[in-house]
């Protein structure tokens, strides 16, 4: 099951997936946070400080992938913009 979520976390996984393209310590504290919440089946809301029952895997590889297109941006803006000689 996909849980509704502001759109605003998807702008951030997005966002946290272009930084950790630079950094990627930033993505392994992600994982490790997605994962915790998928393991005691809770979704924590930062910008609204509410935690919610319910998680599955399908929502949080959802949210992965929303990072790896951050991720993937970051990528195709370093290698085929600013390394262009």
């Amino acid at each position: 099951m996909i849980y509704d979520k502001p759109v605003i976390y998807t702008l951030s996984h997005v966002m946290i997936g272009f930084v950790g393209y630079f950094y990627i310590e930033l993505l392994i504290l992600f994982l490790i946070y997605q994962f915790s919440q998928l393991i005691m089946n809770k979704r924590f809301f930062l910008f609204e400080f509410k935690l919610k029952e319910g998680n599955s895997l399908q929502h949080t590889l959802y949210k992965l992938g929303e990072t790896v297109v951050g991720f993937v941006l970051a990528a195709f803006i370093h290698i085929y913009i600013f390394q262009r000689h």
